[in-house]
């Protein structure tokens, strides 16, 4: 949300941020870089009275188009505001490959909402094949513009950066530091990291494993950290705003996840475009941002075997991580930037317009 507001005016259109509730962190800083934002469409959750909050919002804005971020409330929302409003066109970006614990992405609401959406833009196309096939998406609908990530704030660090990092968290110079960003919930499945670093530890002396994470799981595997011995070994880092300086002080990245939910992880790009050796669990649309062996490692979802053999190889050979992070960097760079993702929705906003004058665009989330 933050890149495409900020990117958008140089496209040529025109971006306003409409909040469903409070601005929040991503609203403010959308702010503090001029974007326009309102907030509070909605009084509660599923507010009847919000599309016509929005639809107030877009009328008189000739060729508006509402762009949706997939929260069931702004889905909502938005595809009736459109519905409100003649010749706006609405495109909802989606996100995620299913809900943990529920199979599905889309709810009933949804679903009520869904034929207002002139587009709906998936990730990958994995991520696109699994909304046509699974969710019932028309295919007509359904444009793939990936994931971007910022090439500039997420890039490797120089000697002096990654010491400098080190020395801010504590690490010891000489130490081989693995790392997982990712909320501490069920799906992400630290556990599995958590085993590995009990394997690893059994043969070998320093490293360190940083999870960089807040959520409900914390104190569960802060226990499970425990019972395995691992004591300073792994550091909880919880939730954090600097990962640009933790990966400058990383080894290598991993992610664990299982194979719900996520579909073009944006932690991938992060470390890839940081020059870090990425290896990650077969989930989502992980094959179309790396190749295995090549610029990261695949592994099978619940494998901690695997685990510690790739990274044990990572840990062993340092040319191999340079390669492997070189090849990532340009890789990100290429395919994956954030420029690259601005891009492609300024072409589909283009096109839904098709000439009718002057440009508007008024992302919701």
């Amino acid at each position: 949300m933050q890149a495409l507001a900020r990117g958008l005016p140089a496209e040529g259109f025109a971006p306003r941020v409409l909040c469903m509730r409070g601005p929040g962190d991503v609203g403010t800083e959308i702010m503090e870089a001029g974007v326009s934002v309102e907030s509070h469409l909605s009084a509660f959750r599923f507010d009847p009275f919000s599309p016509a909050r929005a639809a107030a919002k877009l009328r008189g804005r000739r060729d508006a188009i509402v762009l949706v971020m997939d929260h069931h409330d702004a889905i909502f929302c938005g595809g009736v505001a459109a519905r409100l409003v003649p010749a706006t066109r609405a495109v909802l970006s989606v996100h995620s490959t299913g809900l943990w614990g529920k199979g599905h992405s889309f709810t009933w609401t949804d679903r009520l909402a869904m034929p207002s959406y002139d587009r709906v833009v998936a990730l990958a196309k994995g991520h696109e094949e699994y909304l046509a096939a699974r969710e019932g998406v028309p295919r007509a609908k359904l444009r793939v513009i990936n994931n971007g990530v910022d090439v500039e704030r997420f890039s490797p660090p120089s000697e002096e950066r990654r010491l400098r990092s080190r020395e801010r968290l504590g690490i010891p110079g000489g130490a081989f530091v693995v790392t997982s960003v990712a909320a501490l919930r069920p799906e992400k499945n630290h556990e599995l990291l958590l085993r590995a670093a009990a394997e690893i530890a059994r043969s070998r002396e320093g490293w360190i494993f940083l999870i960089a994470g807040g959520g409900r799981e914390a104190e569960k595997l802060q226990a499970l950290a425990g019972e395995l011995g691992l004591g300073a070994i792994v550091r909880f880092l919880g939730r954090r705003g600097d990962i640009p300086d933790i990966l400058a002080a990383t080894d290598v990245s991993v992610l664990c996840s299982h194979p719900v939910v996520e579909t073009f992880p944006l932690v991938v790009l992060e470390a890839m475009s940081s020059g870090v050796p990425v290896v990650a669990t077969d989930v989502g649309s992980v094959r179309e941002m790396m190749d295995d062996g090549v610029d990261g490692f695949i592994i099978p979802t619940e494998d901690s075997g695997a685990l510690v053999e790739r990274l044990v190889l990572l840990g062993r050979d340092a040319a191999l991580r340079r390669a492997i992070g070189a090849r990532a960097r340009s890789r990100a760079t290429r395919d994956f930037s954030q420029r690259r993702m601005v891009k492609g929705y300024a072409e589909l906003f283009g096109e839904l317009i098709a000439g009718r004058g002057a440009k508007s665009s008024v992302p919701s989330h």
